[in-house]
């Protein structure tokens, strides 16, 4: 190749010229088939896209030729590389073929993507070019990787000569400035989005843990200050684990993180006090829990039933007097609870949000108890009863039994309508209101008792 180098990006002025390399690499180092400083976090191009060359190199003995002659992106990215939040990283990469190509940053100690992509920059020719740009980590990030976006090349490829990455040298920056807020400030909203006002503000705030996370692939805990709405919230959080029942101050920027409102790029976490008393849980329902105002706060759900015990990811269903279901999940806890169908529950747990869901988070086993106010049996339940259909607009027809006696019951086990069955067991409904009932027929001194839904 020839040694000519073009400008393709931003030219570095005269006060970022002068700074420390963190991170260089002629493309000479090769294992297994792959260049050993490169195939870090998040590359998608496949390892034989990407090639040795040992002849025509213009800085060490290789470089790497490359081929992703579609439309459609593909990422190389560099291994990750010890950074410092709050810098100006500078990467430059000598490049020679066609293509289109971009950069990116990867935050890999917090598994998170910096910014946005810049712009396509289109290559062309054999000669040699040098494309430069920048970009600052964010709060909290120590570990830094490039990504090298590039589509529609040479069906023979582009060839990466050499990469380097300087941190630019200059006065350090001044300290974030972290606002102390109250949980109340960041959250509460009268947007219809559930957006918070504080979204992308660096905060300060304290609270009492209430809940730790148990799954690997969402880290944090839930801290609160009151036992009111709009007074909890989710800080995610990978680098600290503190107990429930600690006071905590945490320091980090807000983020709606998938329409949740989240503390996320924590900076600190200081430890205030332990032991502390836990906010006495708000009373809710299945009804009313799935609501922004208690997003992050304690809550109770007492006289709910299980609806759904189709376990998927930890996830079941509860109901109470009326209609609307509640999701269950088990984020804060260590091993899946197996619910059991139409059995009466009490919920203790923190409201979550995710994947478009409202979810009640029980911490541990004591925070889901069987409920005696849906669950009537006080006999045993000898009559194999069942009812078609379930849920039930107006009619629905017993099987199970020709003659005897049957009572319904609200949820909260008030008696609501009884009647007597003949052989046509064909039964109307339609003056109830929506909600979870209990069907209890006595035929033959036997007792037998199921639940339907009523839409």
């Amino acid at each position: 190749m020839k040694r000519i180098i073009t400008l393709l990006a931003v030219a570095l002025t005269a006060n970022l010229s002068i700074g420390q390399t963190v991170f260089q690499s002629d493309l000479s180092s090769w294992a297994s088939g792959d260049p050993t400083d490169f195939f870090g976090p998040v590359t998608s191009i496949a390892s034989s896209n990407v090639t040795e060359v040992t002849t025509g190199a213009t800085y060490g003995t290789s470089f790497a030729n490359i081929v992703n002659a579609t439309t459609s992106h593909k990422r190389l990215t560099t291994q990750p590389f010890t950074a410092v939040p709050n810098t100006k990283y500078i990467i430059k990469m000598y490049i020679a073929g066609n293509a289109d190509i971009r950069v990116r940053a990867y935050d890999a100690s917090n598994s998170a993507y910096v910014g946005n992509y810049t712009s396509y920059q289109t290559t062309s020719g054999t000669a040699v070019a040098v494309y430069t740009d920048s970009v600052t980590t964010p709060v909290g990030c120590t570990s830094l990787s490039y990504i090298i976006s590039l589509r529609n090349t040479a069906t023979l490829g582009i060839a990466l000569d050499s990469v380097s990455i300087t941190a630019v040298v200059g006065p350090p920056p001044p300290p974030a400035f972290y606002s102390p807020k109250t949980i109340y400030d960041v959250q509460y909203t009268a947007s219809t989005s559930g957006d918070s006002p504080y979204e992308d503000s660096l905060v300060e705030l304290t609270g009492v843990v209430t809940g730790v996370s148990a799954d690997t692939r969402t880290k944090g805990y839930f801290i609160q200050d009151s036992a009111k709405a709009w007074n909890g919230i989710f800080v995610n959080d990978g680098g600290n684990i503190p107990a429930r029942g600690d006071k905590v101050t945490v320091r980090g920027q807000v983020k709606e993180n998938f329409d949740n409102t989240q503390i996320m790029s924590v900076d600190t976490m200081i430890a205030v006090s332990s032991g502390n008393a836990e906010p006495t849980p708000i009373t809710a329902t299945s009804a009313t829990a799935a609501d922004e105002m208690y997003e992050g706060v304690l809550l109770k759900v007492s006289a709910a039933m299980c609806v759904d015990t189709v376990v998927r990811f930890g996830e079941w269903f509860i109901a109470g007097t009326a209609i609307d279901t509640l999701m269950v999940d088990d984020l804060l806890l260590s091993t899946t609870y197996n619910p059991v169908l139409n059995q009466g529950y009490d919920v203790t747990g923190v409201m979550f949000y995710s994947f478009g869901n409202f979810k009640i988070e029980p911490r541990d086993s004591t925070d889901i108890q069987q409920s005696l106010a849906v669950s009537i049996e006080e006999n045993s339940n000898d009559l194999n009863v069942s009812i078609f259909p379930n849920p039930v607009n107006d009619i629905f027809t017993v099987s199970g039994v020709e003659l005897g006696t049957a009572e319904i019951f609200s949820a909260e086990g008030k008696l609501v309508q009884s009647f007597s069955l003949n052989y046509i067991n064909t039964v109307n409904v339609s003056q109830l209101g929506k909600g979870v009932y209990i069907l209890r027929i006595v035929s033959d001194n036997k007792v037998g008792i199921t639940r339907f839904v009523k839409q």
